[in-house]
């Protein structure tokens, strides 16, 4: 029977009967993978601790009839912190479903990996930055990752500096800059607009292109760390949950919830 050793983030479990659960797990090697957990919910299994959402562990797994199962498990991080704070557990709840989808079967994501994982920690531990700044950052770095990185470096059209035009907006759809004299062509142009695409265009300030573009290209371990005026944090946050959700085309009921709690 054959047998992997792998370290895994749980991003997703589902119950099933009365004491078994799937495990949705993301790992470097191997991106996301289901691994049935017989009887870990049990207050007796000795996998308990190592197979809750957000923990991420080490699994000895044996494959069988094209199903993983657990043989043994080792907890590594837990992000305890996560589960003193509904706000906080919630928001985790929400970026692991966005990594569950992101991430593919069969083929490894170590990028995604790190980033839900310093994300998390974040979320555990730094208090001080704002959860919607954890939110919008992680969204657009996981688009990013995964092949949907906008054009943030000019207008699409005219090539424009962004820092040299008083207005820009974002092409959500399109994944592009635009000032806002092509905005306006795009607008009434018909051969500059995609038949049949959805148009989505939001404005942007100066501080949040900064910080959109600081977040797709810092070191993954520092994405995080910019700040922004209060009056900017929630357009940002507007701007990258639209570039996610219409990119992936279709919500969250984690998401749902997070918000119902703001």
């Amino acid at each position: 029977m054959e047998q992997i050793s792998i370290r895994g983030l749980v991003v997703r479990e589902t119950p099933v009967g009365e004491y078994d659960k799937l495990l949705t797990v993301i790992t470097e090697e191997m991106g996301r993978i289901v691994i049935s957990g017989k009887a870990v919910r049990s207050l007796k299994s000795k996998h308990m601790a190592a197979t809750q959402l957000f923990c991420y562990s080490n699994f000895i797994l044996r494959k069988s009839r094209g199903y993983y199962y657990i043989s043994d498990s080792a907890l590594t991080e837990s992000f305890f912190g996560l589960r003193t704070d509904l706000d906080r557990l919630s928001l985790a709840s929400y970026l692991c479903d966005v990594a569950a989808e992101m991430a593919v079967e069969g083929i490894g994501d170590e990028e995604l990996l790190r980033l839900t994982l310093n994300t998390l920690y974040a979320l555990a531990n730094h208090k001080h930055i704002p959860l919607a700044q954890v939110k919008a950052a992680f969204e657009l770095r996981s688009a990013a990752i995964e092949g949907f990185l906008p054009n943030l470096t000019a207008c699409d059209v005219c090539g424009a500096d962004p820092e040299s035009v008083p207005k820009l907006s974002l092409d959500v759809m399109n994944g592009r800059l635009l000032c806002g004299d092509c905005l306006r062509n795009v607008r009434h142009t018909d051969d500059l607009v995609d038949e049949g695409t959805a148009h989505i265009y939001l404005r942007l300030t100066p501080a949040v292109l900064k910080a959109m573009r600081y977040t797709v290209e810092s070191p993954v371990g520092k994405f995080l760390s910019f700040t922004l005026a209060e009056s900017d944090m929630p357009i940002f946050s507007k701007v990258c949950e639209k570039y996610l959700l219409n990119h992936i085309e279709h919500g969250f009921y984690t998401l749902d919830f997070y918000k119902s709690l703001l």
